[in-house]
C-alpha cells in the first residue's frame, strides 16, 4: 500500500467562523478506493476541494497536502502557485462535482467541454478529440454517444449530466479521482456502470479514488477502506468489512442503522381527488439531418399518453431510469413545461388552457423542489430572501416582521438554524442547500408538492429526518406529494402508490407494497433487483439484501 495522497493535520476555516475541518489526517494509497462518509456539512466536500486548491479566497488552510510524484516521492502541493495547480488538475488530480448542472457550461455542447481538457493536457484536437469524447460517453453508459456529444447541458436529464461529468473527469486517466457523490442523480440500474468503470481503471492504471457518498450500499461494495467524518473531525478509519461488522464509534453505528423505514399512513377513503391528468403528451422538436427545408425530423416524444390521479394526503412515487421522462411529466403537470396534448385538472380547475397570468393564483398551491438545489437558488440572494421570495409575491399583505417569522419557522422545520437566513447558498453543503429548497417550497403551505429527488444529496440519517418531516406535514396539512426518486427504499417508505416509467411511457402502476412484493413487469423487477431486492422465479419477493451494521 503505497501512499499517493496524504493530508496531515489539515485545518480549514472561513473568515472568523469555527473551523470547518479540524486537524484531518487522511492517507489515500495507490490503487485503492477510500470512501469518505458522514452527514451533510461534516466537511467531506471541503476536504476534496482543499486537496485540489479550489477553496474560495476567504478560506484559511493550514497543515500539509502531499502528492507523490512519478518517482514515488511525496511533494507538498498546499500553497503551490495557481499555474502549477492547473497542471495537476484534470491530469493527475480530477474531480467529479456534486452538482453537474452548475459545473457544466450552458453555452457549450457536451463534446466541447470534454475536449477542452483533452486539448490542454494531451494536445488532442479536431476529430481525434471528438472520437475520444465518444469513447468516454460510451464508457459511462450514455445511450447514442454521437447524439449526446452534440447536445447542450440543458437538453440532458440530471442523471445524464452527471455521467457527462464522470466522462470529463476520466478523460485524462488521472492518478487520483475525487468523486463527490458521483451517483447522486443516477438510477439504480445505471449507478454501478461508472463505478464498475472506475474499478476497471484502477486495475489497469493503479488509479486511486476518494469516494464521497452517503450511499452506504455503494461504500460496502466498492471501497477498500472507509473514513467517517462528523462536524469537521475524523471519527474513525477502518477497512470496509471491519467497519460494517465492528464499528468503533457511536456515530458510525448511528450512520449504519439509519435506513429509510416505515410505510406511508393510509389515505382517508373520503379524500377528494386533487390532481387528474389524462393523455398527457410532451414533445420536443429535433433537428433535421436533411438539407431540404420541407423535410422535418419527427419530434422527440418525452412523455407519451400518460394518465394519473392524486388525492389529498396521498403520495405518488414516480420511478424509472434517468431520462425516462419523470421530471418532464412533473413540469408538464405544473404547467412549467408546455404539453402537446392532454388534460390537467387541479382542484377541478382545468389548467391546460390557462395563460401564465391566469395561472398565478394557482402557483402557491402547487410547489416544486427541484433536483439541483444550487441551480435553483440564486447565488446573489441570501437564504432568508430566497425562502421569503414566494411569500412576498403571494401574500404581499404580510409585514416584514411576519415574513421573517415565517422564514425562521420554515428553516427550523427542515432542520436549519434561524441564523442561516443571513448566509448565501454557496456557504452551505449540497444537503443543506436541498433543505433550503424544501423550506422555500413549504413556506407557501401548498396543496400539491412535487419533490424531484429531494433526498438525493442527503445522507441516510438526514433522509430519515426529511421523510419524517414530510410525513408530519402531510398528516397536518393533507398535502399531496408527487415524489420522484431513484432511491427505491425512500420511495417505499413515503409513497402510497408507485408509477413506473420507461422511455416516456407508463410501464406499471400499483400500490407500493403490492409492487414491491410482486412486480408484474420485467423492467420493474430489474429496477428493484438493482436496488437490492431479491425475487423468486415466480416473481415473489424473497429477500431484501440491504445491509445491517451487524453485517
Amino acid at each position: 500500500m503505497t501512499p499517493l495522497l496524504q493530508l496531515r493535520q489539515l485545518q480549514v476555516a472561513f473568515g472568523h467562523n469555527e473551523p470547518a475541518l479540524k486537524g484531518i489526517d487522511l492517507t489515500l494509497n495507490r490503487g485503492e478506493t477510500l470512501a469518505l462518509v458522514g452527514e451533510s456539512g461534516s466537511g467531506k466536500s471541503i476536504t476534496a476541494l482543499a486537496a485540489l486548491g479550489l477553496l474560495p479566497d476567504n478560506a484559511r488552510v493550514q497543515g500539509s497536502i502531499e502528492l507523490s510524484n512519478d518517482q514515488g516521492y511525496p511533494e507538498e502541493i498546499l500553497g503551490l502557485p495557481e499555474r502549477h495547480l492547473r497542471r495537476l488538475r484534470g491530469r493527475r488530480l480530477a474531480m467529479i462535482f456534486q452538482e453537474p448542472m452548475t459545473s457544466l457550461n450552458p453555452l457549450h455542447r457536451v463534446h466541447k467541454q470534454i475536449a477542452e481538457s483533452l486539448r490542454l493536457h494531451q494536445g488532442l484536437t479536431g476529430k481525434a478529440a471528438f472520437n475520444r469524447c465518444l469513447e468516454l460517453l460510451e464508457d459511462v453508459g450514455l445511450p447514442d454517444p454521437q447524439k449526446m456529444a452534440l447536445a447542450w447541458p440543458h437538453q440532458l436529464s440530471g442523471g445524464q449530466r452527471q455521467r457527462v461529468m464522470i466522462a470529463m473527469a476520466l478523460a485524462n486517466d488521472p492518478d487520483v479521482l475525487l468523486a463527490d457523490e458521483p451517483t447522486t442523480a443516477l438510477d439504480v440500474t445505471v449507478e454501478k456502470q461508472p463505478l464498475d468503470l472506475l474499478r476497471r481503471l484502477q486495475r489497469e492504471r493503479g488509479m486511486s479514488v476518494l469516494l464521497i457518498t452517503h450511499d452506504l450500499n455503494l461504500v460496502r461494495q466498492y471501497s477498500d477502506r472507509v473514513a467517517v467524518m462528523h462536524r469537521g473531525k475524523l471519527v474513525e478509519t477502518q477497512p470496509t468489512p471491519l467497519l460494517f461488522s465492528h464499528p468503533e464509534a457511536d456515530y458510525t453505528r448511528h450512520l449504519l442503522a439509519s435506513e429509510p423505514s416505515g410505510q406511508a399512513e393510509p389515505v382517508d377513503p373520503q379524500a377528494p381527488t386533487l390532481l387528474t391528468a389524462e393523455a398527457i403528451q410532451v414533445e420536443f422538436p429535433t433537428a433535421s439531418s436533411s438539407l431540404l427545408p420541407w423535410k422535418k425530423a419527427p419530434p422527440f416524444v418525452a412523455v407519451e399518453q400518460l394518465a394519473l390521479q392524486l388525492r389529498e394526503g396521498e403520495t405518488l412515487g414516480l420511478v424509472g431510469e434517468s431520462g425516462s421522462g419523470k421530471t418532464t411529466l412533473a413540469l408538464a403537470l405544473l404547467r412549467l413545461q408546455a404539453i402537446s396534448n392532454g388534460r390537467i385538472l387541479f382542484q377541478n380547475q382545468p389548467l391546460e388552457a390557462l395563460k401564465q397570468k391566469e395561472l398565478l393564483p394557482w402557483r402557491s398551491r402547487m410547489q416544486i423542489v427541484f433536483q439541483d438545489p444550487y441551480g435553483s437558488l440564486s447565488p446573489r440572494m441570501s437564504v432568508g430572501a430566497l425562502v421569503a421570495e414566494g411569500l412576498e409575491l403571494h401574500q404581499p399583505q404580510l409585514s416584514k416582521t411576519q415574513v421573517e417569522e415565517e422564514v425562521i419557522a420554515a428553516l427550523e422545520e427542515v432542520g436549519l438554524e434561524a441564523a442561516s437566513r443571513h448566509r448565501y447558498p454557496h456557504e452551505f453543503s449540497g444537503g443543506q442547500r436541498q433543505r433550503i429548497a424544501i423550506a422555500r417550497a413549504l413556506i407557501l403551505k401548498p396543496r400539491l408538492l412535487v419533490l424531484d429527488e429531494p433526498t438525493s444529496a442527503l445522507d441516510r440519517s438526514v433522509q430519515g429526518q426529511v421523510i419524517d418531516l414530510l410525513r408530519k406535514l402531510q398528516r397536518k396539512h393533507r398535502l399531496a406529494y408527487l415524489f420522484i426518486s431513484h432511491d427505491l427504499r425512500v420511495v417505499r417508505a413515503l409513497s402510497h402508490r408507485i408509477l413506473v416509467m420507461k422511455a416516456g411511457q407508463l410501464v406499471e402502476t400499483a400500490a407500493t407494497e403490492t409492487l414491491f412484493q410482486r412486480p408484474e413487469q420485467a423492467y420493474t423487477r430489474r429496477l428493484l433487483e438493482a436496488a437490492g431486492f431479491e425475487y423468486s422465479q415466480d416473481g415473489e419477493l424473497r429477500a431484501d439484501r440491504v445491509f445491517s451494521h451487524q453485517g
